[in-house]
């Protein structure tokens, strides 16, 4: 049943964002360890790489939903800031990795919205609860990685990163209301994102990273201790319909890639004897 706690504030939330904090960091020019300045560097981007994510959520019926919107207009401009406050702490000596752009990625890109208005024809509101769950378990994700960030940084960059943690904890409610509410009302909504969520790399924009950097962020925080994934997973399988999606794990075993495809058994063709033949 949909969730009878008082509703996220999305009036007060709007009123009052999260700005620009550079000004009270305390650990801005702190020296950091090469390896995790590069992870704060990977978590500037996940955190400020938001524009592509919104063309695809914007062309469906969510942008019908004043609140949800109202809410997103605002995330997207805490997200800047927030990212930007971890670049500040991240320094000058962050690699900045990119993956070159293919020629087919760019087309994806370009004609991405195009599908997802299409597909959001199909699904409609169900959309919006599996975009919403989307960002929830990106920002548990997210937030594991500072969490561990902070536990490795000198104490005025942790400070400043447990700032940061409690803007994204502060988000993932109105995700976690949202998506909780139409997955446990709708049995296509909890099917619809049983699939998508399985095929994403995670976190969100993982795949536009050069193939090992999101492999090597992980290393740098977690030194192999996958019991992140799993506290991850827990909380994924508390979500109306998810249990069991393995999330976080799959994560921790194929940083930055998307879960291979296989051929559900039901749908694999059978060996003929023309086959045994060749």
């Amino acid at each position: 049943m949909p969730s009878e706690s008082p509703l996220f504030d999305v009036a007060a939330y709007v009123r009052r964002p999260l700005g620009p904090m550079r000004a009270a960091l305390t650990g801005v020019g702190t020296a950091l360890p090469p390896d995790l300045a590069d992870a704060l560097g990977y978590l500037q981007r996940r955190a400020q790489e938001t524009t592509s994510w919104l063309s695809h959520v914007l062309v469906t019926a969510t942008h019908k939903d004043a609140r949800v919107t109202a809410f997103l207009s605002t995330w997207a401009y805490e997200r800047h800031w927030l990212g930007d406050a971890v670049g500040a702490l991240a320094g000058e000596g962050a690699a900045v990795a990119r993956r070159r752009r293919s020629a087919v990625r760019r087309l994806a890109e370009r004609f991405g919205p195009l599908r997802e208005a299409v597909v959001a024809n199909l699904h409609g509101t169900r959309l919006t609860g599996v975009q919403m769950a989307e960002r929830l378990v990106d920002g548990w994700i997210v937030e594991a990685m500072l969490e561990r960030a902070q536990a490795l940084a000198p104490a005025a960059v942790a400070a400043d990163l447990a700032a940061v943690r409690e803007g994204i904890a502060r988000q993932g409610h109105f995700f976690a209301e949202t998506a909780t509410d139409v997955l446990a009302s709708s049995r296509a909504a909890r099917a619809l994102a049983r699939r998508r969520l399985r095929r994403r790399a995670w976190p969100i924009g993982a795949d536009l990273e050069p193939r090992g950097v999101t492999a090597r962020v992980l290393e740098t925080l977690f030194d192999g201790d996958r019991s992140w994934a799993l506290a991850v997973d827990r909380r994924v399988d508390a979500l109306p319909g998810l249990h069991g999606l393995a999330i976080a794990s799959r994560t921790a075993a194929r940083p930055g890639r998307r879960p291979l495809r296989t051929i559900p058994a039901s749908t694999r063709r059978r060996p003929t004897r023309k086959d045994a033949l060749r």
